[in-house]
């Protein structure tokens, strides 16, 4: 132990015994921190884990005075005996003995898995100086075989253990047990009994790993997926397009995989341009969406599916018009379920209403040979600072759909489209968006006489858009555009081929 304990403050594993044995009690050291030692792992832990035979709170409390700080909180219900003590630089949980357990051993063995069910007694001592190891259920064989073997009954006690499984395999790399993954397919259906924080934090973890794809195969493959996103469900077995190889749910799960393959190596995939998506996938919340981004991409596609007549075919063709805007709905619903910020919720669902957007921008280069500014802003003003994660996103869709009918090419038209929109962007778009205007709101009521209202919008983005194609330079051209502007859209409102109707507007002297 005296390895471990020079991560914490002088003394503590001293007087940790001190307290429990003025009280009559052992304390043990439990959980990540036991486990992650044994598992040689270098950690700087900023939590401990200890468990006493009873009254954690009273333990707690007479910790926090002997260190002179500290608050103790409650966690859960009462009768639970979990307490935890906030310091300035560590958090301690203390439990008591699960169900009325009068021994370290019995307690250990309700716990949910035997890598988590050890323990060392902080005051014992072996023949060489060292603190025993009590381990009743194996959990150090587990750990250096790297198995997820879940405790006797523990996923009855605590159905949220289901999910646990999947996480604590992808954090750390372990493999789950057959007769463990075998129970949780049983008992899947616990899992909607936890609640809906719960759930999300365990399912946040998984996504946060580097292998959420291959965690999220193994939800599908016992059932838990099911469960907890039922809408990814229904891409179960709904076939696809010629350009797909995969059906739309097992689409969805390998899209999440090659997004954490764009994630790791953005050079190889972006090489004119990487440095922005370096810049972007640097943000841990950033790569967070575009996880979430990923997985439920195309989870509109099974309510969008139609078979249309194809002209150079007998047989129908396959189409999912508006699968993406209706997918970002979907996804609001389920992040609304889970608890999630709105505002982290929109950002996802949002992307994924736009994930279509770089696949039709290269079509358009495809059959026109160019892509204009106008059409470039209007992805950049919607995708706003997004826009790389966007792009990120639809590599990683198409690297995911291998079909016969798949573009060749397509990613090297991401790529290249990409490269563009992000030097137009740096070059053009951001100093007129995020400069000086040429034009405000106040220029429309004062000079234009206009009245307040969401045409405002329309004639100021158009005139950002007329800067960036080059056909406005100064105030005067730009309150000229704006005058042709209302001018077209009177005269096709009106209908007629004449001058305007109405009274003329007159501006700096001049007549409109």
């Amino acid at each position: 132990m005296a390895a471990l304990a020079r991560f914490y403050p002088d003394g503590l594993f001293d007087l940790l015994p001190e307290i429990a044995g003025c009280r009559g009690q052992c304390v043990y050291l439990v959980g990540g921190v036991l486990r992650d030692w044994l598992r040689r792992v270098a950690v700087v832990p900023p939590d401990l884990d200890v468990a006493v035979q009873c009254d954690a709170a009273g333990f707690l409390r007479r910790l926090a005075r002997r260190l002179g700080s500290g608050t103790v909180v409650v966690l859960g219900d009462p009768a639970d005996d979990t307490c935890r003590l906030v310091l300035p630089e560590l958090v301690i949980d203390a439990a008591g003995f699960r169900d009325g357990a009068t021994e370290i051993a019995k307690d250990l063995v309700k716990r949910d898995f035997t890598i988590n069910a050890m323990a060392v007694d902080l005051a014992a001592k072996d023949g060489h100086g060292q603190a025993p190891l009590i381990d009743p259920l194996g959990g150090k064989q587990d750990i250096e075989n790297g198995i997820i073997r879940s405790c006797p009954g523990a996923f009855v006690a605590d159905p949220l253990r289901l999910l646990r499984a999947i996480r604590l395999a992808a954090e750390l790399d372990f493999v789950i047990e057959d007769e463990t993954l075998a129970e949780i397919g049983a008992v899947a259906h616990l899992i909607t009994s936890s609640a809906a924080e719960r759930i999300n934090a365990e399912w946040e973890r998984i996504m946060a790993t580097p292998r959420a794809a291959s965690a999220c195969a193994a939800m599908d493959s016992c059932g838990l997926l099911a469960e907890v996103a039922p809408e990814l469900m229904h891409g179960d077995g709904v076939g696809q397009p010629a350009c797909h190889h995969l059906d739309v749910l097992d689409h969805n799960i390998e899209t999440l995989r090659c997004l954490e393959r764009v994630i790791d190596t953005p050079a190889e995939f972006f090489p004119e341009s990487s440095g922005s998506l370096v810049d972007y996938l640097a943000e841990p919340s950033h790569r967070m969406q575009l996880k979430w981004a990923a997985l439920f991409h195309d989870v509109g596609k099974p309510t969008a599916k139609a078979l249309r007549p194809d002209a150079g075919s007998c047989e129908p063709r396959i189409t999912f018009y508006g699968h993406d805007e209706r997918g970002g709905e979907i996804f609001l619903r389920r992040a609304e379920r889970l608890h999630w910020n709105r505002r982290r919720a929109q950002r996802v669902a949002e992307l994924i209403a736009m994930h279509m957007h770089p696949f039709h921008l290269c079509n358009v280069a495809r059959r026109d040979g160019e892509v204009s500014r106008r059409a470039l802003l209007k992805i950049c003003r919607r995708a706003g600072d997004d826009l790389a994660g966007l792009f990120v996103l639809a590599m990683a869709d198409t690297l995911a759909g291998q079909g016969t009918d798949r573009p060749a090419t397509i990613e090297t038209e991401l790529a290249g489209l990409y490269a563009r929109v992000d030097r137009l962007y740096h070059e053009t778009i951001a100093p007129v968006l995020n400069g000086p205007k040429l034009l405000t709101g106040n220029d429309l009521i004062a000079t234009l006489r206009l009245e307040p209202g969401p045409l405002f919008r329309e004639l100021l983005e158009g005139v950002e858009t007329a800067v960036v194609e080059g056909v406005v330079h100064t105030r005067e051209e730009a309150l000229g555009w704006v005058d042709r502007y209302l001018a077209e859209r009177e005269h096709e409102m009106s209908g007629r081929t004449g001058a305007r109707s109405g009274p003329e507007r007159t501006r700096s002297g001049h007549k409109g």
